[in-house]
C-alpha cells in the first residue's frame, strides 16, 4: 500500500499495481446499503481519474472512469453531496475539515496520475513492440520470397499467419 484516504462513503487505497475502493467504513456501509466489499481497478484499465479538491465548505471527490462506467448525475458541493454520488461504486466523496486534508488528497491525486502515466507508457511501448516485431517478420518473409526460397503461395500463407497473430 502506497497511500490511503478515508472519504465519506468508503476509502481509496493506492497500491503499486492498482487502486482499491473499499466500503469497509461506517459511511461506506451506510451509503452502499450494507457490505459491498472491495473493487479493484488496475491502472492499465482506467480511462480517466477525476478529482475535485475538498475544501472546508465544499465536498470533493475521487472518481475512477473505466470502460463500461455508467455516468451518474453525481454532485458534490457546499455542505453536502447528492445520494447518487454517495452510491456511485466508482466514487469516493471527500470532506475537508482542515487544510491538511486538501493537501493530502492533492498528494494522492499526484501519485495516481503518476501510476496512470506509467501504465499508459507500458501499454504504448508493448503495442509498438508487437507491431515492429510483425514488420520485421514481414520484411524477412519478403526477402525470402525475393531470393526465391518461398513461392508466391507460400509467401501469402505465411503473411496471413503473421498478420492474424
Amino acid at each position: 500500500m502506497i497511500a490511503e484516504f478515508k472519504g465519506q462513503n468508503g476509502k481509496l487505497v493506492v497500491h503499486d499495481g492498482c487502486l482499491v475502493i473499499s466500503r469497509d467504513t461506517f459511511g461506506g456501509f451506510i451509503s452502499q446499503g450494507g457490505s459491498s466489499g472491495e473493487r479493484r481497478y488496475f491502472y492499465k484499465d482506467i480511462i480517466s481519474f477525476e478529482y475535485k479538491r475538498p475544501t472546508f465548505i465544499a465536498n470533493g471527490y475521487f472518481k475512477i472512469i473505466i470502460p463500461g462506467t455508467t455516468e451518474t448525475n453525481a454532485k458534490v458541493g457546499l455542505f453536502g453531496s447528492s445520494m447518487e454520488s454517495m452510491k456511485d461504486q466508482n466514487t469516493i466523496v471527500l470532506r475537508a475539515f482542515t487544510k491538511k486534508v486538501g493537501e493530502e488528497t492533492d498528494r494522492i491525486y499526484g501519485i495516481v496520475l503518476e501510476k496512470l502515466s506509467e501504465a499508459k507508457k507500458d501499454k504504448t511501448s508493448s503495442t509498438n513492440t508487437a507491431s515492429s516485431t510483425k514488420m520485421d517478420e514481414l520484411k524477412k518473409l519478403g526477402e525470402l520470397k525475393t531470393l526465391g526460397v518461398l513461392s508466391e503461395e507460400e509467401f501469402q500463407r505465411e503473411k496471413e499467419k503473421i498478420l492474424n497473430g
